[in-house]
């Protein structure tokens, strides 16, 4: 009914408002589930200018509303219901997440005050809610035993649909594009015959990775085919991880999965240590068979690592930190607002830019929203990353939690030299996996008891005659 009558007023003047809405609306509240599924994949799989082409509201190369974010005000709008009517209770984790989405709506209007094009503040902007929303969607819904049930299949389904769909940018060569979240981008520094680097998906392939070797070092998952989807979640992902030829990435997901085998018990410890060599060699050798050259391009790759005094990208984030930090010094408190740029050059190095952008993800944070904040939001995604469970936790709710820790680890590490909160891709996906570090061991219960429809417990006892 609310969608119908929503569609009638808005076909005359919007028709993609529209269609959003007959759509949107049911999922949302009907299918929170699915509508967290559906945000997170088109984050994730689908290109930035694809979203952008068929925004709601504005269109390509006009700031609008994209399908994600009509899907998060309408989630957000389900949960504040729930709030009101008592149905969850409105505790530390989401009065957090309240004055964080304060904080960064200020760095937003700060940032367009100080002259930011509205374009750029409101991209930057919608990166990071999005993280902080799609915690709050996640919220009622990691408490759920059946709605984690359905959030199981969804990360499975999507672990798979991830490693797939980079294979094929890797495999029909598809072109980079300029929001740098799809395509294979050209040439491969300090190498010798790189062809390209995978970039779709970049910072999803160690979640992925360690969400399913999590689950496959339990040793709790008995059904064999699901055992050999894990497994298949983690070869693909690791090749996509391969074939970015990004060390920092690599490194990332290898700590991550130590972590997960460290964590995890002595069985798990056995485990890792009985199937680990064997998959390495053999996934090794399989690529050295079948992609010689991809696999000389990775060792030339990793080797460069000992040569950073002719290592352009190196003095690159160095010199644009330096920058950067100068910006944090300028206005340390307040931060300069999403949309702030940085001009600056390096004689006979680096030709003159304006960007908004920075490597390292920390500084960036500061440079955007200041120190205060970004230090907040920093601590509460390393305080989900050290935060275990009970031993009375159901293994399935607990070797998620595992997975998610080692994800979010890994992402911090990541941070240092890429910026992870700026990124539409992977900021949803890490609300989420916060969420799932923070929630309890119990359900959410109603902030009060509600009574029955027939009255007060008192009232809707049948009375018993004394004999």
């Amino acid at each position: 009914m609310l969608s119908a009558l929503v569609f009638g007023l808005l076909l005359p003047g919007s028709p993609m408002m529209a269609v959003a809405a007959v759509l949107a609306i049911p999922l949302a509240f009907g299918a929170p589930v699915a509508a967290l599924s559906v945000l997170i994949a088109v984050t994730v799989l689908v290109p930035f200018e694809v979203q952008d082409e068929f925004s709601v509201v504005g269109g390509s190369g006009r700031p609008g509303l994209l399908l994600v974010d009509v899907l998060l005000v309408l989630g957000l709008c389900r949960v504040a219901w729930l709030i009101l009517s008592r149905r969850i209770r409105f505790d530390a984790p989401l009065l957090a997440a309240a004055a964080l989405a304060l904080l960064l709506t200020g760095a937003l209007a700060w940032g367009i005050a100080h002259g930011a094009a509205v374009s750029e503040a409101g991209h930057e902007a919608r990166r990071v809610m999005l993280g902080v929303g799609a915690f709050v969607l996640a919220w009622p819904l990691v408490h759920d035993q059946a709605a984690r049930r359905r959030l199981y299949r969804t990360l499975i389904a999507l672990g798979l649909a991830l490693g797939a769909w980079g294979l094929l940018q890797w495999g029909f060569s598809i072109g980079y594009t300029s929001s740098a979240d799809v395509g294979v981008r050209h040439g491969v520094d300090l190498t010798s015959s790189g062809r390209g680097s995978l970039q779709g998906g970049l910072y999803a392939y160690p979640v992925a990775v360690a969400l399913a070797s999590a689950a496959l070092v339990s040793g709790r998952v008995r059904s064999i085919p699901l055992r050999w989807l894990l497994a298949a979640i983690v070869c693909v992902n690791v090749i996509c991880l391969w074939l970015t030829y990004e060390r920092s990435f690599w490194v990332a997901t290898v700590l991550a999965c130590a972590f997960v085998v460290m964590v995890s018990g002595a069985h798990a410890r056995r485990i890792a240590a009985k199937w680990a060599p064997i998959s390495v060699v053999s996934l090794f050798v399989s690529l050295a068979v079948l992609a010689p050259g991809e696999v000389r391009t990775a060792v030339e790759r990793l080797v460069s690592v000992t040569h950073l005094q002719v290592d352009k990208s190196y003095e690159y984030r160095v010199f644009e930190s330096r920058i950067v930090g100068e910006q944090i010094k300028g206005r340390p408190l307040t931060g300069s607002g999403f949309g702030a740029t940085i001009t600056w050059s390096k004689h006979d190095t680096f030709q003159t830019l304006t960007t908004p952008f920075s490597h390292n993800g920390y500084l960036w944070l500061a440079w955007k929203i200041g120190i205060p904040a970004a230090a907040f939001l920093v601590l509460v995604v390393a305080a989900a990353v050290v935060r275990r469970g009970t031993a009375a936790e159901e293994w399935r709710r607990h070797t998620l939690r595992i997975g998610s820790r080692a994800a979010l680890l890994a992402l911090l590490l990541a941070n240092v030299t890429f910026s992870v909160f700026d990124v539409l891709g992977i900021t949803a996906v890490m609300g989420l996996l916060v969420a799932v570090c923070f929630s309890g061991d119990d359900d959410l219960a109603p902030a009060r008891p509600l009574p029955p429809r027939g009255g007060t417990p008192e009232q809707a006892r049948p009375r018993v005659r004394p004999r």
